[in-house]
């Protein structure tokens, strides 16, 4: 009878370190979805007709996958200057960065929208980017715009990037 009480001690004492264990090792589950933006960039555009305003909002994404895009939302006002006095270009650039190096980069041009409509808001987002590798993942971008009929030429709006995730 010892002998068997001895064992079941035994038994128990080594099912509780096993079940220890196995609660102290880190699991292979996904990471926690995240999302870090940069403050709302202004910028005021001296077009023919009323100023254009420029509100630009940046974000980097993570979902439970692992998977990583970075996305822009374009407000504006004091637009629809059409053909003859708005703008020529409105590019907006937005890249998915890791340690600053670009992974995903897309680029969309917001002049025929901005001309037409007077005020309103639009927004896109790269492809998506599959990794493990955690920290260091920001959003960043930059506006090239041209007004159109000032004989300007383009100019260039570097946009501050996200904090990282």
């Amino acid at each position: 009878m010892r002998l068997t009480a001895q064992r079941l001690a035994a038994t128990a004492a080594a099912g509780t370190l096993a079940l220890v264990g196995v609660v102290a090792l880190p699991g292979s589950a996904s990471a926690a979805a995240a999302k870090k933006c940069t403050a709302t960039q202004t910028k005021e555009l001296d077009t023919v007709g009323p100023n254009l305003d420029l509100k630009v909002e940046l974000c980097v994404h993570r979902n439970a996958s692992n998977q990583y895009w970075a996305s822009v939302n374009v407000a504006w006002t004091d637009g629809g200057g059409g053909v003859c006095c708005g703008m020529e270009k409105v590019n907006v650039e937005v890249r998915l960065e890791r340690n600053n190096g670009v992974l995903r980069d897309k680029t969309w041009n917001y002049a025929a929208t901005i001309n037409l409509n007077g005020s309103g808001s639009q927004g896109h987002r790269t492809d998506y980017y599959s990794s493990s590798s955690a920290g260091g993942w920001t959003a960043d971008g930059k506006v090239v715009h041209n007004i159109q009929n000032n004989g300007a030429g383009d100019g260039t709006w570097q946009l501050g990037g996200s904090s990282s995730i």
